[in-house]
This record gives structure tokens, C-alpha cells and sequence, in this order.
């Protein structure tokens, strides 16, 4: 499968809102050194798994932009609400376990994608950010299979997040997401993973799982 729809799925946790608000001064999207993504303005690091394909500024850009056509389509009031979201979403990170476009079946990823909630004073948790994000992915041109209604809760290191599973059936694949999320400074911090089998799935949870705050 030739993975140029990995990243359309994958980056569309967008827009709470058609208000926008700024970044701070200091916002910091993170770098990667030695396997590990640290991240200063969130006070966080996560390993990564050894040898995948850190994705740059400008191809984050651009998987941001087709995902983000993808899920307005011809929708006029659903492009409205995705324009506005650019100002409030940092795309943070993607990582994929091979380069783009190599000869595999499927392509496993992480994203990392933040977004500005302060003017929501409802959204207090991961749980009440999912339910907004839930609402808007049944409501997008990927028509997905699954979307949990009811949100898990994990603590990670000492920092609680929310979960969603998703899945979605691309070109004879089941494709199985994972939504992490979390609050933090005035923003949401998410995590989505996603998996076609039991073994990607293992390598992405390994990842999840050091995610550290010193918070």
C-alpha cells in the first residue's frame, strides 16, 4: 500500500471552535535528539522507537494541509471551522516506522498535536476535548467504522490522559487509531497512534508509555 493517505487520518483532531487564539511568545514545538522528542514549553519528553523516520517542519505542513482537505471535502461550514483551526492546533511531531512511500503494507505512526483551549473554559479534561473531537470526526468526510463514546482513562507517568479507539477500513486495510489527550498550560496535548496489527501496536504503546511530564 502506497501510504499517502497515512497522515490524513491521522492529524484531525481539529478545532474545538471557530474563535482563535494566539500561541504564547515562548511556545516551544519540540525537537528530536538521541530517540527522545523533548518538548520545554510542555515540560515532557517521550523515547521514541530506535531508527523511525522523524517527519520535518515542512512535510508536517503539508500532511496537516491534505489532512485537513480531506476532512472538510466540498463541506462549506466544516472548511470554515478547519481554516479557523490553524491558528489554534500545533502540529508538534509525526513519526513513522519507514520512510513515505516505501513498499510496506502499512505504515504505523505517532502524531503529537496541541491546541489552544484556554477561551473553553468546559473543555477541563482529555474527556471533555475528545467529545468535541469525536463530534467533529462523525461529522467529516471519513466515514470512520468506530469511534469509542465512552473515553477511557490511563495515567502515564504520573499524568492522567484520556483515550478513544478508532477504527476506519482504507483500501482493504482495518486501520485501528488511538487518541491520547490530556491538558496542560491552557492546551491540549494528544497523542494518536496508529496500527493495523498486535506487534506496531506494541512498539507505538512502548513509546506512549514514556511519555514523561515534570509536571
Amino acid at each position: 500500500m502506497n501510504c499517502k493517505l497515512i497522515g490524513i487520518l491521522f492529524i484531525t483532531i481539529i478545532a474545538t471552535s471557530c474563535k482563535s487564539q494566539d500561541k504564547p511568545a515562548d511556545f516551544d514545538y519540540g525537537r528530536v535528539e538521541n530517540n527522545r522528542y523533548v518538548n520545554h514549553f510542555f515540560e515532557c519528553e517521550i523515547t521514541l522507537p530506535k531508527d523511525w523516520i522523524i517527519q520535518t517542519k515542512e512535510q508536517l505542513e503539508n500532511l496537516a494541509k491534505t489532512g485537513k482537505a480531506l476532512i472538510a471535502g466540498d463541506d462549506a461550514n466544516m472548511n470554515a471551522v478547519v481554516k479557523a483551526s490553524e491558528v489554534n492546533v500545533a502540529n508538534l511531531l509525526a513519526v513513522y516506522q519507514f520512510e513515505r512511500g516505501s513498499a510496506v503494507e502499512y505504515n504505523p505512526s505517532i502524531m503529537l498535536v496541541a491546541e489552544n483551549v484556554k477561551n473553553f473554559p468546559g473543555i477541563k479534561n482529555g474527556s471533555d476535548y475528545l467529545f468535541q473531537a469525536r463530534k467533529m470526526l462523525g461529522q467529516s468526510q471519513i466515514k470512520y467504522d468506530h469511534l469509542d463514546e465512552q473515553f477511557g482513562k490511563e495515567a502515564i507517568n504520573g499524568t492522567d490522559f484520556y483515550t478513544m479507539n478508532a477504527e476506519v477500513h482504507v483500501r482493504d486495510l482495518d486501520i485501528n487509531q488511538i487518541y491520547y489527550s490530556t491538558v496542560l498550560k491552557g492546551f491540549t496535548f494528544n497523542m494518536i497512534i496508529s496500527f493495523i496489527n498486535d506487534q506496531q501496536k506494541q512498539d507505538l504503546l512502548k513509546a506512549i508509555n514514556s511519555t514523561k511530564f515534570k509536571n
